[in-house]
């Protein structure tokens, strides 16, 4: 009994000196992994951005990313994305972007996706489809990888929305606004880009109302993109709006038939500038009006609930923002417009592209109203 007391001793010691010495040896390697880490990171992102000399890293809402010089000039940037294919681990892919907001390259850091199939999205074949294009959705994908080019593409499309808006902006021109109630009787046909290519529609308007939305043409995945094609035509009739919900798992497919609805009415449309205010608000009725604004990566769904001439309350319904890092742009938002009855309130500090999707959302909102 001593002699195997002895040799239990024996061997706690031997692991409470090996468990000291890998402490060690990890509190020494740490570093310079973590170092190793970075420079990966900063030379992926050199790779991917088209004529730079010089590459900084800056933040915008608690995302890190990496802004592309040549001298003083930008030429670009570049940010790391995941996005969730067939293996167990999300893929990881730096993406760059150029200042006139088409993709410059596309970098693969790291995946699980299964050998010969999925890995084929590193290929240099397929992500040679990005260079030079502003709709990654239109990029065809790979036989027999549905899953795994499909999670490149969403992770790119996420990268070029964030990178376009933080060096490539928009000019601001507005939202195109088209109300059904004016459409004149007749059938229009438009086209916009679902995830593996253009999809083409056929609206009917008749006496003040879309009665119709055909689905004409395609190259979605069966099965998958039926439900987008089947609810968000109905959605829109029953609302007689463009502005509904996109259906879970069938995301691109339901863009793309929103976007060719909206192309098929566009000589209908009106533009919205950036710096239109609302009504009155003291003049808008009593009732409860919903608006949609646009927040990082997608749309920011929110009710505003007007009474004696007054915004009582700001819900946000629907977003797709990042957990934590906007949660005080729908907390603070909302209550300082309630606070001052205006529009014109400040940002929050870390969460400003989730503060002004809320401020547009609510604007519509106001604007939408009867």
């Amino acid at each position: 009994m001593k002699q195997v007391a002895k040799l239990g001793l024996t061997l706690a010691l031997i692991c409470a000196v090996a468990g000291l010495g890998l402490a060690a040896v990890y509190a020494k390697t740490k570093p310079i992994i973590d170092k190793r880490a970075e420079e990966d990171l900063l030379n992926a992102a050199r790779e991917v951005i088209s004529g730079a000399s010089a590459v900084e890293e800056q933040a915008l809402d608690g995302t890190r990313y990496w802004i592309g010089k040549k001298g003083s000039q930008v030429v670009g940037a570049a940010v790391q994305v995941e996005a969730q294919g067939y293996g167990s681990e999300s893929i990881q892919m730096m993406v760059g972007v150029g200042t006139d907001g088409k993709i410059t390259d596309v970098q693969i850091v790291s995946m699980s996706e299964t050998p010969g199939i999925g890995t084929r999205v590193k290929d240099e074949a397929f992500l040679a489809r990005f260079r030079g294009i502003d709709n990654p959705a239109g990029v065809d994908g790979i036989s027999g990888a549905t899953v795994s080019s499909g999670a490149v593409k969403a992770g790119v499309s996420k990268a070029l929305a964030f990178l376009s808006a933080a060096i490539a902006p928009s000019a601001g021109d507005g939202e195109l606004a088209i109300d059904f109630a004016q459409l004149p009787d007749g059938t229009y046909e438009g086209s916009g880009t679902g995830l593996f290519g253009p999809i083409k529609v056929a609206v009917t308007a008749k006496a003040g109302k879309v009665t119709e939305i055909k689905v004409l043409e395609h190259r979605e995945t069966a099965g998958i993109a039926d439900p987008a094609f089947s609810r968000v035509p109905e959605s829109m009739i029953e609302k007689q709006t463009v502005d509904v919900d996109t259906i879970t798992g069938a995301t691109f497919t339901s863009e793309g038939i929103i976007d060719a609805v909206k192309d098929a009415l566009k000589p209908f449309g009106v533009r919205q500038g950036a710096g239109d205010v609302p009504k009155d608000i003291t003049e808008i009725a009593d009732g409860e009006y919903g608006g949609t604004g646009n927040g990082l990566f997608g749309p920011i769904k929110v009710s505003v609930t007007m009474e004696g001439g007054k915004i009582v309350d700001i819900k946000v319904l629907e977003h797709r923002e990042t957990a934590g890092i906007s949660d005080p742009a729908f907390k603070y938002v909302p209550q300082d417009i309630i606070d001052k009855q205006s529009l014109d309130v400040d940002t929050v500090a870390g969460a400003t592209f989730a503060s002004e999707g809320v401020i547009e959302a609510v604007k519509n909102a106001l604007q939408g109203s009867k």
